[in-house]
């Protein structure tokens, strides 16, 4: 008894040391737009079903079309609104006096969207949108654009899950997010992160690290760290990505469902050559198995069993997947000519 008690200790004061590290980088420094995440990777998903297409420019596109409904951006994690600037600017060059209303929102920036649970961060966002509606002009029957980047893709399409009948989304565009979870290291020159940490975090051990309830607690990266090799503990120790990727049922996943498909349109753009998500496709819910061998949307539960309505929206032809290679995980952000030329044709 005395033995096993003894254990249950060291578990746990090794998971405390770990935050602790994380959160001492984290104040240290201030990371890049996406924090590090951290196993070693296993191998990157390409599929011949992936569409990797080129649009017009949206300058070009849509410069005569209506104007565009509200647009609402997301950040990442230790991610800041300012983030979108760029792209706002665009959007008004483009379209001048017929712009739409455009919000960068600023809850939880910079170490806040690290160090809190995405269950909490989802639900101060929809308290926050819902509260905010009519000033955030996104209260009206035409709906608004949701556009957002990386980890913030993810809270985004959980918010939209829980949305109330009266907000509707025309237009949801997830840029390089990781939607089937994260299992790899960040490779990003300017991760930001110590070589003690990292050396720590590269062991094959990060289910033990993420798979508990001080993490789940503490760190937003353990609620949608995905180890194909450990699926019964991410399923039943993951507070986040299991509920809201339909393989959990807390309660309300028919309505959750009913809300995703809601949506006008859900747009899922990544790249094969992403440097942060790990694997790189999983924006796309390509992913792998328990053998480390990439797995295609089609093979996916959240397809297959359109467990959240994945399926429901391509068969409605409402759902866009598409793959472009060359694109790294920061450029759909800094790079306005990338959003111009692959997400701008999508709003409406």
């Amino acid at each position: 008894m005395m033995k096993g008690a003894l254990a249950s200790f060291c578990w746990v004061a090794v998971i405390i040391v770990l935050v602790t590290t994380i959160v001492t980088q984290v104040a240290s420094a201030r990371w890049s737009s996406e924090a590090s995440v951290l196993l070693p990777a296993l191998g990157s998903s390409s599929n011949s079903t992936t569409r990797t297409t080129s649009v017009p420019s949206g300058s070009q596109a849509r410069i005569d079309d209506e104007a565009l409904r509200p647009i609402l951006f997301l950040h990442g994690i230790n991610g800041h609104a300012d983030e979108f600037d760029g792209i706002t600017r665009l959007i008004s060059n483009t379209y001048g006096s017929r712009a739409p209303p455009m919000h960068s929102i600023d809850i939880c920036e910079g170490p806040c969207s690290l160090l809190n649970p995405l269950p909490k961060q989802r639900d101060d966002m929809l308290a926050y949108l819902t509260k905010n509606a009519a000033a955030l002009g996104i209260d009206g029957d035409e709906g608004f654009n949701f556009v957002a980047h990386s980890q913030g893709a993810l809270l985004a399409r959980s918010v939209i899950q829980k949305l109330p009948p009266s907000l509707h989304v025309r237009t949801y565009v997830s840029m390089a997010s990781p939607q089937m979870g994260q299992f790899g290291e960040c490779n990003k020159d300017n991760s930001g992160i110590g070589p003690a940490l990292a050396r720590e975090m590269a062991r094959p051990a990060g289910w033990i690290f993420f798979y508990n309830p001080v993490a789940q607690r503490g760190l937003s990266v353990a609620n949608y760290w995905h180890d194909p090799r450990h699926m019964s503990l991410f399923i039943k120790e993951t507070n986040f990505l299991p509920e809201i990727n339909g393989y959990v049922d807390s309660g309300d996943i028919a309505a959750q469902k009913a809300n995703f498909v809601r949506i006008g349109k859900a747009v899922f753009l990544s790249s094969e050559d992403d440097d942060c998500i790990n694997p790189p496709l999983s924006g796309i819910f390509q992913f792998l198995d328990d053998n480390g061998d990439p797995t295609s949307l089609e093979q996916s539960y959240e397809y297959s069993q359109d467990s959240f309505g994945l399926k429901t929206m391509h068969d409605e032809d409402r759902l866009v997947i598409e793959n472009h290679p060359g694109n790294l995980h920061d450029s759909w952000v800094q790079n306005t000519s990338i959003f111009e030329t692959y997400v701008l044709p999508h709003l409406q």
